[in-house]
């Protein structure tokens, strides 16, 4: 991103083995150089799409989630394209905001145009979270899911501990929870914190 701003990004390709691994390898080098002459994130997913729906030719799609940090401002803008919801909590660990999808997957229809969501001002020790649908699914031998609360419970009981912590107890408890299960997708995790004031 332009201007000393960090972008931000997470996404997942439908499938597993060699074929997805090198269509995110191919999402991630259009990312780089769209981001790098542009700072609208819709308009570099509305770009990245219009080349992979080529390339894919409705086989396949890939969920993402493109973030814009100005570290100094705290100013945080996205879009996500069919992502999993990520997460601002305050420094209590309270929901401060769901960061839901705002269009539907890359690679579907080659028109599809993404528009970024309202832009939002991190508090001090606020935390963001983003991740893959990996941690949420995450299965026990009986059948049960890792869930949506029991993440955000791990967010709320370690979150005055650095970021890299965080995403280690995190991973720590998803696969104490899978009990020996086997894991069946990628796990993947970004935590951000706002320095408190």
């Amino acid at each position: 991103m332009l201007q000393e701003r960090l972008g931000i990004v997470v996404g997942d390709v439908t499938g597993h083995g060699v074929g997805p691994a090198l269509l995110m390898a191919e999402t991630r080098a259009y990312l780089r150089v769209l981001a790098g002459r542009r700072e609208d994130v819709g308009e570099i997913l509305t770009r990245a799409n219009r080349i992979l729906a080529e390339d894919m030719g409705g086989e396949r799609f890939i969920t993402l989630f493109l973030g814009r940090l100005d570290p100094k401002s705290r100013a945080f803008v996205y879009a996500s394209a069919g992502h999993p919801a990520g997460f601002v909590l305050n420094a209590a660990g309270q929901v401060q905001t769901a960061l839901k999808r705002t269009g539907i997957p890359l690679g579907m229809r080659p028109d599809t145009e993404y528009a970024p969501a309202p832009e939002l001002i991190l508090q001090p020790g606020s935390i963001l979270l983003l991740l893959t649908d990996g941690i949420e699914e995450t299965s026990r031998p009986d059948g049960s899911l890792f869930g949506i609360d029991r993440i955000l419970q791990v967010m709320r009981e370690n979150r005055a501990r650095p970021s890299r912590e965080i995403v280690q107890c995190l991973y720590e408890r998803v696969r104490s929870f899978a009990d020996g299960s086997p894991q069946m997708d990628d796990i993947t995790a970004i935590v951000i914190k706002s320095n408190p004031a």
